[in-house]
């Protein structure tokens, strides 16, 4: 509640002139007099909602009663602060408790006897869209009936209006690509649309190792990336060279006047052909026909597949190089040959394609299929004669993966081929 602005007499020229819009002042049977009032409200963003009391003396001769044509009500006022009973200037704050777009609130107390006080409280829901700044409510007391004032004072109350709390995105989304022709389909790509409300254009892009849902707090997350990003615009940050596995990626926006981080919803990138991290080295390897000129021999007519880690790259005329069993089996089929015994040892051949042998590859490059043509050449003759099963891949050239990277035979799950159908 403030002081009128202006001294009575002017007040009461200006309501002569204005007589077709401000109802007359009550007779002496009504009057008020201002007590005190709630404090302002500050901090409000759209959206809240707070409430007001104002508190009044009844002064005149009349009680007030609520229902009857002495009930009293708290009545908006213009900007002007005369021109009162109106639509309300902020009639799109009414929280729903108004009793109309003109008036805030009735008297609380059911009747107030002369000389004694009431209070009159309304609330206020702060409308979507509204920028941050003062808002004043402007009132009066005047009788529910008549519209007539019963006592101009200038009561106001205010307002305080901040910016929404910033908002994080609800439509993340990622795949999975190849954006740098490096490593394969390694690359996520995150995107989203900013908050057309939001004042910040920042974005940070999380991610924390596994699949979603996760805590959005959890340690795990680490930022990738900052985006930056216009209101109500599209955003997308790419995160280059994942190994594989899946990852779960958030987008975390701060809300500069509140310190606090709004998150938005979790989408999971699972990637399954990185070569990051991968060693390119065979898993698999079988003997699929066995010839009939040389039986339990590597020779001509027979097929074998290698599958890899990796996507293969042949260069030139790749040779596979292979020991004997003259000494033993393998100890796995990962190898090494077995040690030769005093007065042993291995026969050692080459399988070359283009020379002695048909390589071929799959779709997806990943499976090597050879198949014979001639016998292997012989490098070294062991304690039999020819390449006894089962062989063993001792040594590669031309055989790499799509980054260059040697054939890692040490480490190879299953190098090992023959007899049929191992």
């Amino acid at each position: 509640m403030r002081a009128f602005l202006a001294a009575f007499g002017i007040a009461a020229i200006v309501a002569g002139l204005l007589v077709s819009v401000t109802p007359a002042r009550a007779a002496a049977d009504f009057d008020s007099a201002y007590l005190f009032e709630s404090a302002y409200l500050g901090g409000l963003a759209p959206g809240d909602t707070g409430s007001f009391a104002v508190f009044f003396n009844n002064t005149g001769n009349l009680a007030w009663t609520i229902g009857t044509s002495t009930q009293v009500n708290l009545v908006a006022c213009r900007s002007d602060k005369i021109t009162c009973n109106v639509d309300s200037e902020r009639a799109t704050w009414n929280d729903g408790t108004w009793p109309s777009s003109a008036a805030y609130a009735p008297q609380t107390k059911v009747t107030v006897p002369t000389g004694d006080f009431t209070s009159f409280f309304y609330g206020i829901k702060v409308p979507v869209n509204t920028f941050p700044g003062t808002y004043r409510f402007n009132g009066d007391l005047a009788v529910a009936a008549t519209g007539v004032l019963v006592h101009p004072e200038g009561y106001y109350h205010e307002v305080s209006v901040i910016a929404s709390a910033q908002q994080a995105p609800s439509d993340l989304g990622v795949n999975v690509f190849d954006a740098n022709s490096s490593g394969g389909p390694n690359d996520v790509r995150s995107t989203f649309t900013a908050p057309r409300l939001n004042t910040v254009s920042a974005y940070e892009i999380q991610r924390r190792d596994g699949a979603c849902p996760a805590n959005l707090t959890d340690p795990g997350f680490i930022k990738v990336a900052t985006a930056t990003v216009s209101p109500g615009q599209t955003g997308s940050y790419v995160d280059l060279d994942r190994p594989n596995g899946s990852f779960c990626y958030q987008v975390a926006v701060k809300d500069p006047l509140r310190g606090t981080y709004s998150y938005s919803n979790q989408a999971t990138a699972t990637v399954v052909n990185s070569t990051f991290g991968v060693g390119f080295t065979s898993t698999s390897a079988v003997l699929t026909q066995a010839n009939n000129f040389a039986p339990g021999r590597l020779f001509t007519g027979d097929s074998f597949t290698i599958n890899f880690t990796l996507p293969v790259k042949l260069t030139g005329a790749a040779v596979m190089r292979f020991a004997d069993s003259d000494c033993g089996a393998p100890a796995s089929q990962g190898g090494p040959p077995a040690t030769c015994a005093s007065g042993m040892s291995q026969t050692v051949g080459d399988v070359t394609c283009t020379v002695n042998a048909n390589c071929i590859l799959s779709l997806d490059n990943k499976t090597l299929n050879v198949s014979l043509t001639a016998a292997p050449n012989e490098v070294a003759i062991g304690t039999t004669t020819g390449l006894q099963y089962p062989v063993i891949v001792i040594e590669s050239h031309g055989i790499t993966d799509t980054s260059g990277n040697a054939w890692d035979l040490a480490n190879s799950a299953d190098r090992v081929i023959g007899p049929i159908g191992q």
